[in-house]
């Protein structure tokens, strides 16, 4: 059926039947050109709908209408924006086609031919797709006519469920008294022993660096007595701290019920499985994540050494316990949860690792209760990859100064770009802590894609600076 949401308020033509309330104008894109039959006395044309219908007018040249529509349909090129009249023919048909008669057209943006990037890939009925893993070869070519790609019905779903990831975790921060507080682009202070990693800029005389990561700062915001405050980093990365009131446990509580509600909004609420179907089109795993909850409710999770044992002695992979997890390991681990031969819990494509030896995570990092040399530290795993990192964070100046100072490439607090920060520890820190959760690795996961960059529109790599 013709989509009400996208009614145009222009005024009806004359000659459109008195009183047929199923008549509609909205915009749509041509899909193909125009089909003229042997005849020439009738052409054919398949437009698309923003929300991945298509609508089919046949349009005959003595069917009584304007001579011009006639015209217009026969010279529309691909992928051109047109207004259309028209009513439905044919309802609940189980199709994605929906025939119209077509009673007026105007050509809003005519579109030039498109060149060597056939657009072609919609998952309309009757179309021959390519295979996933062929549509991901070509993700260079996509990227580089992106615009068109991302007219992709299925391409689009992707970026709007992006975007409902976006909303629903703002949603949820607001529920539990979370502040925005926008941390800054350009910073001072540096990682030693990191500084292939940062990007550093010229800044009026002095050498700037793209903030690594927002927590520093957030972190300060605490110590201003903000008490629960995110950002979202680079646009792709939810960031959030805040004080404890007992132990880290409550970082792990948070961090699950945030992802339990993120993951049931996209499986259950209508908006969002309706892309998820859209997206399904040419992603065939989307709509089939396993949301695996224990009967306490939760997620599970799995000690760093537990984990170790499973790779080892259920999955027959041999991994060193003194080593972080190779991103091979991560999907056996994942693969391995999410089957029914998991004996952890109910099959689930998402779940925790805890407790990760010092020697593998930041300095300043709490030590666990257990002082077995392990951290009060954690990972999620999401279809088979890390998905959130999270921890509790030293307070105390002291702890931090030490901290610093042992590091294999010690850091000087007394410098300029890193005296804010004791600072903020010296004037009374509480007890604190977080998680960043990349939102582009959330919707990879939950759809299943392949590679990453799929996930927004304008994405940027080592090699890739446009469009």
């Amino acid at each position: 059926m013709l989509n009400a949401r996208q009614m145009s308020s222009q005024p009806a033509p004359s000659h459109l039947p008195n009183g047929d309330t199923d008549i509609k104008s909205l915009d749509v894109r041509v899909h193909n050109s125009p089909v003229l039959s042997d005849d020439s006395n009738s052409v054919a044309v398949l437009f698309r709908c923003a929300n991945g219908h298509f609508l089919q007018a046949t349009v005959e040249s003595k069917n009584g209408l304007d001579n011009g529509v006639f015209d217009t349909v026969s010279f529309l090129t691909p992928e051109s924006l047109v207004r259309v009249t028209a009513r439905s023919v044919a309802h609940d048909t189980g199709s994605d086609i929906t025939p119209i008669e077509l009673y007026d057209i105007h050509n809003l943006s005519a579109a030039k031919t498109p060149g060597a990037y056939s657009n072609v890939l919609h998952g309309a009925t009757g179309e021959v797709l390519a295979s996933i893993q062929s549509r991901t070869k070509l993700i260079e070519e996509r990227l580089d006519n992106r615009l068109l790609d991302a007219r992709v019905p299925a391409t689009a779903a992707i970026f709007k469920l992006f975007s409902g990831v976006h909303e629903l975790a703002v949603e949820y921060l607001k529920l539990h008294d979370f502040y925005h507080v926008p941390t800054p682009a350009l910073v001072g202070y540096e990682f030693p022993g990191e500084e292939d990693d940062l990007f550093t800029v010229p800044y009026f005389g002095r050498t700037a660096r793209l903030a690594p990561t927002g927590e520093i700062h957030l972190g300060m915001a605490l110590s201003a007595d903000l008490e629960r405050v995110y950002d979202f980093h680079t646009f792709t990365m939810l960031e959030l701290v805040f004080n404890l009131q007992h132990s880290w446990i409550e970082i792990l509580d948070f961090a699950d019920s945030l992802l339990v509600s993120l993951l049931h909004s996209l499986q259950s609420q209508e908006k969002y499985t309706t892309l998820t179907k859209t997206a399904k089109r040419l992603y065939p795993l989307a709509g089939t994540f396993k949301l695996g909850l224990g009967k306490s409710g939760k997620l599970p999770r799995i000690r760093f050494n537990e984990a170790k044992t499973l790779l080892r002695d259920f999955i027959g992979i041999e991994s060193d316990d003194d080593k972080d997890f190779t991103r091979s390991e991560e999907a056996a681990l994942g693969r391995f949860l999410a089957s029914e031969e998991s004996h952890v819990s109910p099959p689930t494509d998402v779940f925790f690792i805890t407790h990760f030896p010092k020697h593998l995570r930041s300095c300043n990092i709490y030590p666990s209760d257990e002082q077995d040399n392990t951290t009060q530290s954690f990972d999620v795993i999401l279809r088979g990859q890390e998905c959130v990192t999270g921890c509790r964070l030293l307070h105390s100046a002291e702890d931090l100064a030490a901290a610093f100072a042992n590091r294999p490439h010690p850091i000087d607090p007394e410098t300029p770009e890193w005296r804010p920060y004791m600072t903020a520890h010296e004037i009374g820190m509480p007890p604190w802590g977080g998680f960043g959760l990349g939102i582009n690795r959330l919707v990879q996961g939950f759809l299943g894609l392949e590679d990453i960059r799929e996930t927004v529109l304008f994405p940027r790599d080592a090699a890739r600076l446009s469009p």
